[in-house]
């Protein structure tokens, strides 16, 4: 027993040791949820369990959203376990609703940069179980003045006309905009469609006299903003 718990306590130390060098990033899902696991069952190798918990809720983030009935309907995952879960997921939600109050009203929201709009978006869209399109638009002082929806499409797909893009600008009377959509079932990673269709209409609006600050895309709980990016860098 004590050599089996050895080899259990070398791989955790080189788990983390990967976490600590290159962070989450360099594990996937399963393994995420391995060492996350390991904080409440100390001494049994938890990937076969991780495994079955992504194999069953398809994510990670769906793992960890979900309720503890449907948790305890994975066989090996005790009642410690469940509750260790379940506490997370709260913790995130509280920490979804601090950032919510940071823009609880249009006035309070002010671009200060990309990061300011994906937390924006992030909290607008996360939890759409359907693709949606948004355009926000901006005074002088960069202060969020009016919240359009452009378009609701399903889990896959969203469109929208850029002419009413344009007349919604018009109307709101401000010359800078930002617009964002979601991917319900995927992460935030933009389509050649996506890329494409950002250049094409930062260019449209260019010609309005209309300022295209950004275009934000929220999947699986990230966000990614596909001009500061350089997308066209993307399409080469």
């Amino acid at each position: 027993m004590a050599e089996k718990e050895n080899i259990h306590a070398g791989h955790r130390q080189r788990l983390k040791d990967i976490f600590a060098s290159d962070g989450i990033t360099a594990l996937t899902d399963a393994r995420a949820l391995e060492m996350l696991l390991f904080y409440v069952i100390p001494r049994s190798d938890t990937y076969p369990l991780a495994c079955r918990l992504v194999d069953t809720f398809g994510s990670l983030r769906a793992v960890l959203t979900a309720s503890p009935e449907e948790l305890k309907t994975v066989n090996g995952l005790g009642d410690s376990a469940v509750l260790f879960l379940d506490f997370v997921n709260q913790l995130f939600d509280r920490l979804a609703e601090d950032e919510l109050r940071q823009y609880q009203t249009l006035e309070e929201m002010k671009y200060t940069d990309p990061d300011s709009l994906c937390v924006y978006f992030l909290n607008k869209l996360s939890n759409c179980p359907v693709e949606q399109a948004w355009l926000i638009c901006f005074d002088n002082d960069l202060l969020l003045k009016h919240a359009y929806l452009l378009g609701e499409g399903n889990e896959v797909r969203v469109a929208f006309n850029p002419q009413n893009l344009i007349k919604f600008v018009h109307e709101s009377g401000c010359t800078t905009c930002a617009i964002g959509h979601n991917h319900p079932k995927e992460g935030p990673e933009p389509s050649l469609e996506d890329c494409r269709s950002t250049i094409q209409l930062k260019a449209l609006l260019k010609k309005e006299g209309i300022t295209l600050l950004e275009h934000v895309i929220v999947g699986d709980g990230r966000t990614r903003c596909i001009i500061s990016e350089e997308i066209e860098q993307m399409l080469r």
